[in-house]
């Protein structure tokens, strides 16, 4: 239900993107480890899978805010922020500054 209001039909639809969101936030939970809350400088295998899952879901999420930018607009949650002029990146949740953090053409 939650996905249904906040993003889009395509994505709700879509079961193993679904299954996949929910894998990548909890390898975010569990990625905050005492090491690296305490040593953020410190390179763990836990801030690698945070910065892997963090890189994913936005690409992810990127891929459909673009994909409903360029198809007919609905009532989903992402086409009235596209409609009322937001950037993806608003969209998504992100600072530029990630893009160029993760490698992640942000345009």
């Amino acid at each position: 239900m939650t996905a249904r209001v906040a993003t889009c039909h395509d994505l709700t639809k879509n079961d193993a993107d679904l299954k996949k969101i929910g894998e990548l936030f909890m390898t975010l939970q569990t990625s905050a480890t005492p090491i690296s809350l305490l040593l953020p400088w410190f390179p763990s295998s836990a801030k690698k899978a945070k910065k892997d899952a963090t890189t994913e879901l936005f690409v992810m999420l990127y891929t459909y805010v673009e994909t409903r930018r360029h198809s007919e607009p609905t009532s989903d949650a992402i086409d009235v922020l596209i409609a009322e002029g937001e950037t993806t990146q608003n969209i998504v949740g992100v600072s530029p500054a990630f893009g160029r953090l993760h490698g992640v053409c942000c345009i």
